[in-house]
């Protein structure tokens, strides 16, 4: 591999051959290699050796703006390399609008903005800067069309190579419009790396596409930390209406003059009422199993139900008694009287935003809606003060038909067993590679222990309130005996508060750092970095608790001795939620696989997420612990997993060899 910049270990050699191998015949490759396996820079050396070769652009996505910021220094390692091909090798790192728009990053209003609320934002400071009204505009945007102010830059940018933040500070200092110089860029760029959304949302990928002028069989797409992505889909196209938007558009219609519906039958904010009875009705009714007279169905409340295809219109069409065309012409009006709003928004310089506009929308796309790829919920969110209605999207590859226009897609993550339900989810079709590296650190390097006596299955915690009490003895046991940074995952943050009311935490003899649920990410990333100086200083160690699946389990690095002990409280099975059945039933017509692919794989894929922590090169030694005697379903996924009769004594015996 010419351009490969540093010496390649086996496993990378045979990664890199393999791409190439798919590069070559136009086939999409899944793979799984582990953390600090080197895949980052073994994926784009080889994509990008293909690209220089055959006149291909590649697109890199990513899902944080940190794992962006890693492709580019290695593009930068080499371009270092390959002087020969230096000015060949130039790509670009994208961020979306609000963090890219130095008006947006400056005004809280604005910050908040969707995309297309500030495309529409922008596109209008664009028209009244070019207008003869010189004062008016965007003066980044005026500054960024002028050349005499942006060609000094763009020429720093082809040498540099900066990361996106670096840019956009640079940018910010010679007040000119980061995004619209990208633009320019891209065009020049053999590589672009940008957030999921720019590929896989249909208006923002045309605008990409567009700068970058070739075709799309004339493009490879990377996809980093592929994990994800199936729930990011699902997320994109899945709609929702809850009581805040409603009491917003409530607001709204009596702001800007609250016109009339149905001949002056009701007005705007009247229907905008009527429909919040309706979702609090449906949730009284299929979540709370009220019955009509306040009589309770069902002696639990839920978090969720299912709600019939048709129910929601039809309790509208029988509330307001019209018939479906009428209501049409209701959501016709509301999409336009929500468009002269974000109008008249716009000409005041705000932030073009209109609920009602979103409401109109939301009921054209429930009313339209094919179920089968779909599910109709009720949902009951903070804690009964804001129900929602929510249209899931079950199958994440309604959002997938652009992999087939790609000369060819790289997936690839640390954790992605099993890669057929990647693929079947994404809907790969044709012949695509699936292929797991093992991990090339020595296996004497970690060890993962369970132990039997303990689960925190939900039936067997109520009938004995003593498995509960052998889990807060160990987990104190094991931060007491072993000055070590440990870390202890929970399933969730229900679970972490058992520990927390019983004072569990007050019984660790050292520092002990605790993950909140509402914590802003600058003090989460605080409260890590004070936990990593304990094991940088070789101290008495902390103790660190945390939630399966979270931002520490899943996107943060612990090197060396800022993390040695892994503690698992529990399996992290997903919720037994209506939204979680229907994933699985549709699973289970579609692939027969329900159970496998949307209970087991995603639990799975946590569990490893959570261990991974512990070793990121070939020098670091760590050891997890699964208090949980279900782990032995998931010997599959973790191979090297054993049996502890003495949990402590284990331990020590690997932390002393």
């Amino acid at each position: 591999m010419e351009i490969f910049p540093y010496k390649p270990r086996k496993n990378q050699i045979a990664l890199m051959q393999t791409i190439k191998n798919c590069l070559e015949s136009k086939r999409d490759i899944v793979f799984e290699s582990g953390t600090g396996s080197g895949k980052t820079i073994s994926t784009l050396a080889s994509t990008l050796e293909f690209a220089l070769k055959n006149n291909k652009k590649i697109i890199y996505t990513t899902r944080t703006n940190a794992q962006q910021r890693q492709v580019i220094l290695e593009l930068r390692a080499i371009r270092n390399k390959t002087r020969d091909k230096r000015e060949k090798i130039f790509g670009v790192g994208i961020q979306g609008r609000a963090n890219m728009c130095l008006l947006a990053r400056n005004d809280p209003e604005l910050s908040r903005g969707t995309s297309d609320e500030l495309s529409r934002f922008c596109s209008n400071e664009k028209k009244k800067t070019k207008s003869e009204d010189k004062d008016n505009g965007c003066i980044y945007f005026k500054n960024s069309i002028d050349k005499n102010k942006t060609e000094n830059l763009i020429e720093w940018v082809k040498n540099k190579l900066p990361t996106a933040e670096e840019f956009i500070e640079v940018c910010e200092k010679k007040q000119v419009c980061p995004y619209e110089i990208n633009r320019q860029l891209i065009h020049k760029s053999i590589i672009v790396v940008c957030p999921y959304i720019y590929v896989f949302d249909i208006m923002i990928r045309n605008i990409l596409f567009d700068s970058l002028s070739v075709p799309e069989n004339d493009m490879i797409l990377i996809v980093d930390e592929a994990h994800n992505l199936p729930n990011f889909i699902r997320d994109l196209y899945s709609s929702q209406l809850s009581m805040f938007i409603l009491n917003n558009c409530i607001f709204e219609a009596e702001k800007y003059g609250n016109p009339s519906m149905l001949n002056g039958r009701l007005n705007v904010s009247d229907f905008c009422k009527l429909l919040n009875e309706t979702v609090r009705d449906l949730r009284d009714t299929y979540v709370y199993g009220i019955l009509e007279g306040g009589i309770r169905q069902e002696p639990l409340r839920k978090e969720d139900a299912f709600i019939p295809s048709h129910e929601f219109e039809t309790e509208i069409l029988s509330r307001l008694k019209v018939t479906s065309k009428t209501l049409h012409d209701i959501i016709s009006d509301l999409i336009a009287f929500g468009e002269k709003i974000q109008e008249y928004r716009q000409k005041e310089g705000k932030l073009p935003r209109s609920y009602l506009h979103k409401l109109g929308l939301f009921l054209d796309v429930w009313i339209n809606l094919q179920t089968d790829q779909h599910a109709k919920l009720i949902v009951d969110a903070s804690g009964g003060n804001n129900p929602r209605i929510e249209a899931f999207c079950l199958d994440p590859s309604v959002g997938t038909d652009i992999l087939r226009d790609f000369h060819s897609s790289i997936h690839m993550s640390g954790t992605l067993e099993p890669l057929e339900e990647y693929r079947d989810s994404l809907g790969l079709i044709g012949d695509c590679e699936l292929v797991s590296y093992p991990s090339p650190f020595p296996k004497e390097n970690r060890k993962v222990l369970y132990v039997n006596d303990v689960t925190t299955k939900y039936s067997e915690i109520i009938k004995d309130e003593n498995i509960l009490n052998k889990m807060k003895e160990s987990v104190t046991n094991i931060c007491n005996n072993f000055p070590k940074n440990t870390m202890i995952f929970f399933p969730s943050f229900n679970i972490m508060s058992l520990f927390k009311n019983n004072k569990t935490f007050n019984k660790i003899n050292r520092c002990v750092f605790i993950e909140e649920q509402q914590m802003s990410q600058s003090a989460l990333m605080e409260l890590v970095s004070d936990f990593k100086d304990y094991g940088n200083q070789n101290g008495e160690g902390a103790a660190l608790f945390s939630v399966i699946g979270g931002r520490i389990s899943e996107g943060m690095d612990f090197p060396a001795k800022q993390l040695e002990i892994a503690v698992i409280v529990g399996i992290p099975y997903p919720k037994p939620t209506a939204r979680q059945r229907g994933l699985q039933r549709y699973y289970d017509l579609k692939f027969r696989k329900g159970w496998e692919y949307t209970v087991e794989a995603p639990t799975a894929r946590k569990l490893l997420q959570s261990i991974g922590r512990l070793i990121r090169d070939e020098k670091d030694r760590g050891i997890a612990v699964i208090l949980d005697r279900r782990a032995t379903r998931f010997k599959r996924y973790i191979n090297d997993l054993q049996e502890s009769k003495n949990l402590i004594e284990d331990i020590r015996s690997f932390i002393d060899n």
